[in-house]
């Protein structure tokens, strides 16, 4: 089966870690995940089995919604609780201060890439360089912060924030530059991801309920997870061009140049294409028709 599986992830183990449990238990060759999630962090993690492996950077790409508990007065070399304390700082700020101070970080920025983080630099991710003791130089990258809100004020020390963001987002590095902004420090108490694109926490499985019964019964098709993107239905011959390879001729159809999802005249989904300027249609990635 080629398809999808919205995994609950728990608190402590890695994405990775969570992949390899699912390939041992089902059996599986090929396998992956859609937007790493820190082992602290809890929420959705979408696994790609077969064939949807070919549309994980797909999913991954879409945005994101986070819930984050915030500790402030506290910086650790990780930018969660996991790591040590590396600088404490008195509180004292208001809400109307958080909230002028949220309100600030929204829209479109730039955001360095902490050093604790699976972002692959020189072929290694950047933490196997800080265990050897080396710090390389990031690059800044750029984001959008859709949303801030504030879900609660559990004490001065303690608020929870809903984020809404773009792909690359690092919420750790986020909640830092909130205590720099309020003149303290601040770092991830807890972290759950509650969305992705238009995946929410529906039909999420736990890690430890997986078998093959409870796999058939949360199995998502490739297509379903892929609907922010425009359809576009082939006739059986141009079906036939685009597995080949070859491009077609776009017939001035609803949808404008960008990527679109693939049905044949039957409507079944054969995967995504990509209608160029000159309004021809291209594959990009198919289903395997063998």
């Amino acid at each position: 089966m080629d398809g999808f599986l919205l995994l609950d992830k728990p608190k402590g183990l890695s994405s990775g870690q969570c992949v390899s449990h699912i390939k041992k238990t089902l059996n599986l060759k090929k396998i992956g995940h859609c937007g790493t999630l820190d082992p602290l962090a809890t929420g959705i993690l979408p696994i790609c089995i077969g064939e949807a492996t070919k549309f994980s950077s797909y999913v991954s790409n879409e945005s994101k919604e986070y819930k984050v508990n915030i500790l402030f007065g506290v910086r650790t070399n990780t930018g969660d609780i996991t790591g040590e304390t590396l600088i404490t700082k008195e509180i004292n700020f208001n809400k109307k201060e958080l909230m002028q101070a949220i309100d600030s970080l929204e829209g479109d920025q730039e955001q360095i890439p902490p050093m604790y983080s699976a972002l692959k630099v020189k072929g290694k991710p950047l933490y196997s360089w800080v265990r050897r003791g080396i710090f390389l130089k990031r690059e800044a990258r750029k984001i959008n912060i859709q949303r801030i809100k504030i879900k609660s004020i559990k004490s001065r020390e303690r608020v929870d924030l809903e984020i809404l963001c773009s792909k690359g987002t690092y919420i750790r590095t986020l909640v830092e530059a909130i205590g720099r902004k309020l003149g303290t420090e601040a770092t991830v108490f807890g972290l759950r991801r509650t969305r992705i694109g238009l995946l929410n926490e529906n039909n999420l499985i736990k890690l430890d309920c997986i078998n093959n019964e409870a796999f058939a019964s949360n199995f998502i098709e490739c297509d379903t997870v892929l609907k922010t993107l425009p359809r576009l239905s082939l006739g059986r011959s141009e079906t036939k061009k685009i597995i080949n390879g070859q491009q077609v001729d776009y017939n001035a159809r609803e949808e404008k140049e960008g990527i679109v999802r693939l049905y044949e005249n039957e409507g079944s989904f054969i995967g995504i294409g990509i209608i160029d300027s000159s309004m021809k249609v291209s594959p990009k990635r198919l289903l395997s028709t063998k």
